[in-house]
């Protein structure tokens, strides 16, 4: 297999890693945000092999990518940040708050390419076994919870009782869930030798760890005063038009996609070697029959449709019989009921070959999940909101449709993944109400655009990486 150029390839790798990490922390945040970068990375490194029968397949490994990072997201990171930033606080620790958020940087990214490499691995048939991932998959709700309940737990600060290992007292971490995951994880990728596997995990783990690092460096040094009593970007600071927070996103997606452009280069003659049987057949291993596969994805995709039932019962202003019996709802366990439907079935037919699941995940879901985080959180207060989510819910019933009809090529994916999240954020942007707010309280022009904060930088430069994608996308997915 004739692969891309090496360093086009990680160039490419950072600056879309850049977009997607920042569009996480901008247009939706937490773990289903992750999806959209983990999608991305995986499609680059699809492109980089030049395999035409990977590339007819490529949702598979976008599919894999992006809930591995999914895993990620579950991580509370807010508090620890604090430790780094907070200078005139009594929790201020800078040393313990920068060895906390490597820490999790690494587990949060060690994890997206860590299940990336398996599914290079997995689609080969020769490294892995059809029972590995059904048994690995099945663990996983459970192994979450021990890790929780060693790590994590005791966690009450009223009375003083907290993990032995805390990086914060205001905030439950659940790190511990991910961590046994990581555990799991490369003791499988030990029992059946997979190397690429490993290398990986260890390119992801590097880039997250290292990326947070610099990237809260970057946050703090632009957040407070230098040493001189200047601002690190002089009048941009003082006008308040620099969000240090999204070039904290930005700097930590560039290193994801560095360390794992170039782990997945080290480590592709490896994953060349265990695929050139299927690549000889012209088929990858499939485990699944393909009555069996759509049965059980579109029965999952159904699952994680109904998931935004239990997000819709907090929003209920006035109640219903449903609502009162609910009573009032914890966000927190709503959102711990919701994960396994995104993280434990669906990942286990990608990985045993499901390119239906695959396809649902890499297309539609992308498109449900941040229709269902602006229709009930972002645009919650808007003016005719019904009208927004009705919007959103037959907007999703097309596209479900067409998914189940034909499916969604490459190409029109890519456009969706650089266009479509930023559409969404500038409706947020450019809201009525919000210009016409800054519009009163500004005298002048200059003052109007000030008005608007970090968006004003921050979106276009979106705009000039969601360009540079496109017209990458337009040479390479058409």
């Amino acid at each position: 297999m004739e692969t891309q150029n090496a360093l086009a390839f990680i160039a490419i790798s950072v600056l879309a890693m850049c977009f997607g990490w920042g569009i996480r922390g901008s247009a939706i945040g937490g773990e289903k945000g992750a999806m959209l970068p983990g999608a991305i990375m995986g499609i680059l490194c699809v492109w980089y092999t030049g395999s035409e029968l990977l590339m007819e397949n490529v949702f598979l490994f976008a599919g894999a990518c992006a809930l591995g990072y999914f895993y990620g997201g579950m991580e509370p990171y807010g508090s620890t940040m604090g430790l780094v930033l907070s200078h005139d606080s009594d929790r201020y620790n800078p040393s313990l708050g920068y060895l906390a958020l490597a820490f999790k940087g690494s587990i949060w990214s060690g994890l997206g390419a860590g299940f990336l490499g398996v599914s290079f691995s997995a689609m080969s048939g020769k490294v892995y076994k059809w029972y590995d991932f059904v048994i690995f998959f099945a663990l996983v709700p459970l192994l979450q919870e021990i890790g929780y309940r060693i790590f994590n737990t005791p966690y009450d600060p009223a009375n003083g009782k907290m993990p032995k290992v805390c990086f914060s007292k205001e905030s439950r971490e659940e790190w511990g869930r991910n961590l046994v995951i990581v555990a799991s994880l490369l003791i499988m990728m030990a029992i059946r030798r997979d190397i690429f596997g490993i290398i990986m995990w260890i390119g992801g783990a590097l880039a997250g760890s290292v990326g947070w690092v610099v990237a809260i460096t970057f946050y703090d040094k632009q957040l407070h005063p230098l040493k001189n009593g200047k601002r690190m970007f002089g009048k941009l600071d003082e006008y308040d038009v620099i969000d240090g927070w999204k070039i904290m996103e930005f700097t930590q997606g560039c290193f994801n996609g560095f360390g794992i452009a170039c782990a997945f280069v080290l480590g592709w003659p490896i994953a060349a070697g265990n695929l050139e049987q299927a690549e000889a057949a012209g088929k990858l291993w499939y485990m699944l029959p393909e009555k069996v596969d759509t049965v059980l994805s579109w029965v999952f995709c159904a699952i994680i449709i109904f998931t935004i039932f239990l997000f819709i019962i907090p929003y209920r202003k006035n109640g219903n019989k449903i609502t009162r019996a609910f009573g009032e709802v914890d966000m927190n366990l709503v959102e711990v009921l919701e994960r396994p439907c995104y993280m434990v079935a669906p990942l286990a037919l990608i990985m045993l070959g499901s390119t239906t699941m695959a396809g649902i995940i890499c297309c539609f879901t992308m498109y449900y999940v941040i229709a269902q985080h602006d229709g009930l959180e972002r645009y919650f207060d808007y003016k005719g909101i019904k009208f927004i989510r009705a919007f959103l819910i037959i907007l999703g019933a097309v596209i479900l449709a067409i998914q189940a009809i034909r499916g969604y090529t490459l190409w029109e994916t890519w456009i969706f993944y650089c266009v479509g999240y930023v559409l969404f954020d500038l409706v947020a942007f450019a809201r009525p109400k919000t210009i016409k707010e800054n519009r009163e309280k500004s005298k002048s022009f200059k003052e109007f655009l000030i008005a608007f904060g970090g968006n004003l930088t921050v979106l276009p430069f979106f705009y000039i990486l969601m360009a540079v994608l496109l017209v990458f996308g337009y040479v390479n997915f058409r």
